[in-house]
């Protein structure tokens, strides 16, 4: 009863086909590894999808399809194109995630949340697509610009329909259309079921994980748009977007909180479970051993009656074989007997005769081996006498020629390692320098593009004179803009935030000579 109790916690919050009570029981454990390890790896996978852009590999017709689909919106989003097409692509942008989004609001504890955080994406999509309809040109091409740098915003869609497993989405969509057939009176949690959701129709981690990618892109879209007064009505349509994808993240996390909560039992259940199949174990295992007893002490005396009678007759046929063995034995014996004393006699008689033969032909083979060997070792000697006066000879005049060689390449090598040593250590020192040059510049320019309200690095504030790098940010400031200048770019007001920091650093108003900086670097840059 507590196991169902636990169980059915989970009964109001979703409106999708459920799993039996078993199935939760029985996946406790297995899921609770997985998710330990999915959420230790969620961070770094939507850091990765966002890198990639929400690429995956697919096969060749799907790679194809997705090609043109990204050439196409390339010659949308391209800033020489009719910025109509753009409105338009906007457009089919908020119905695509307000069709997804419509689905998700049908699900009782999603639109929950939606009101908890005070969201109405489906109206709010609504209310974009009017806005950007009547949208000047104007501020179309700028709002385009910012979408622009960011080639995974149109992905969002996909991302959060990709959260519908098939199965989910079908229900839904059967539940949408009988809203809309009763006049909107059909009861919104009609089609709840007292058990637990399946797990196959819920979003998983890494479903999640794309969503917030696409978030992501959201966020960055607005990062990018320029926040001015002027500028408000298109960061207003972007405002509506993005809260869309976060709506969209919303109900899958929701979803997926709620499954986890189906899934997870509480140790007291657990227990509960282990010690009602413990008793029942024990109970079965008692009457087993019972009926084995009761069955073996009946079969002990037929066993034992059999066991006799086969002893019997066994004991009787190993005494007769017994008795033919040893007669068998015994006429056996004596015949080879017999075959033994004739081949011991035949052997011995060949092996005397053997013997001379051999003693003989040993002691000429000796007379014949001595001489032979004399012979041979004087050879030897002679020849070994001769051929050491010959080697120690051409091995004296052989050492000092070795000797003049090895003293003439060690000196080359010396020469060569020591110089080759001091070009790598001085080509060591060279690229280590540029490197940290390279390093220190990335991060000082990283702080210059930073938010103007945002909490600046003193190092980089205070004068060279003082330890700072007041000195190197005014010589990057003042090298961008003449590059960007050299190029061909526009700088905007960018050159008279420079004299203004200039006059601050002369001054010694380091603090406000950076200020100005920051803004010179930002001006020119966008």
């Amino acid at each position: 009863m507590k196991k169902n109790t636990t169980i059915n916690a989970c009964l109001t919050q979703t409106g999708i086909v459920p799993r039996t009570t078993t199935e939760a029981v029985c996946s406790f454990n297995q899921k609770e590894k997985i998710m330990k390890n999915l959420r230790n790896f969620l961070v770094g996978l939507v850091s990765l999808l966002f890198v990639v852009q929400l690429t995956f590999v697919s096969p060749v017709a799907a790679q194809s399809s997705k090609q043109l689909e990204r050439e196409r919106l390339s010659r949308v989003m391209d800033a020489n194109a009719n910025v109509e097409e753009f409105r338009q692509e906007y457009i089919n942008y908020l119905t695509e995630m307000a069709d997804a989004l419509r689905l998700f609001n049908e699900i009782p504890a999603v639109r929950r949340k939606f009101n908890q955080a005070g969201l109405q994406p489906v109206a709010s999509l609504e209310q974009g697509k009017n806005l950007v309809a009547v949208m000047k040109p104007e501020d179309l091409i700028i709002m385009r610009a910012a979408y622009a740098k960011v080639s995974g915003w149109r992905d969002a869609p996909q991302a959060i329909n990709s959260l519908l497993k098939p199965q989910l989405r079908e229900q839904l969509e059967l539940k949408l259309a009988a809203k809309k057939n009763s006049g909107g009176n059909i009861t919104p949690d009609a089609i709840i079921t007292d058990v637990c959701p399946d797990p196959s129709i819920v979003p998983s981690n890494s479903d999640i994980a794309v969503a917030k990618a696409a978030e992501i892109a959201a966020d960055l879209v607005m990062e990018l748009l320029p926040t001015d007064v002027i500028t408000i009505v298109f960061r207003e349509a972007a405002s509506i977007a993005r809260a869309a994808v976060k709506s969209g993240v919303l109900a899958a996390e929701t979803l997926k909180a709620i499954d986890d909560d189906c899934s997870g039992l509480k140790s007291s259940d657990v227990q509960d479970i282990v010690n009602n199949a413990k008793s029942e174990i024990i109970n079965n295992d008692n009457s087993n051993r019972t009926a084995i007893v009761n069955n073996d002490n009946s079969n002990k005396d037929t066993i034992l009656n059999t066991l006799n009678t086969k002893t019997s007759t066994i004991t009787t046929a190993i005494t007769n074989s017994q008795n033919a063995v040893i007669n068998n034995g015994d006429t056996n014996l004596a015949t080879i007997t017999t075959a033994i004393t004739n081949a011991k006699t035949d052997i011995v008689n060949n092996d005397n005769s053997n013997r001379t033969t051999i003693v003989n032909n040993d002691n000429a083979n000796a007379t014949t081996l001595n001489t032979a060997v004399t012979n041979a070792r004087n050879t030897i000697v002679n020849n070994d006498n001769t051929n050491t006066t010959n080697i120690v000879n051409n091995d004296n005049a052989n050492k000092t020629a070795i000797i003049n060689n090895a003293t003439a390449n060690t000196t080359t090598l010396n020469t060569a390692i020591t110089n080759a040593k001091t070009e790598i250590l001085n080509n060591a020192n060279a690229n280590a320098t540029a490197l940290q040059d390279v390093l220190l510049r990335s991060q000082i320019e990283a702080d210059l593009a930073a938010e103007s309200n945002g909490v600046k690095v003193a190092w980089y504030m205070t004068p060279t004179a003082n330890g700072g790098k007041l000195d190197l940010v005014q010589s990057i400031v003042t090298l961008t803009l003449a590059n960007i200048t050299a190029a061909g770019g526009s700088i905007g007001n960018a050159q008279s935030f420079l004299d203004s920091a200039n006059v601050d650093k002369a001054a010694g108003r380091f603090k406000s000579a950076y200020d100005n900086y920051r803004k010179a670097y930002k001006a020119a840059a966008n």
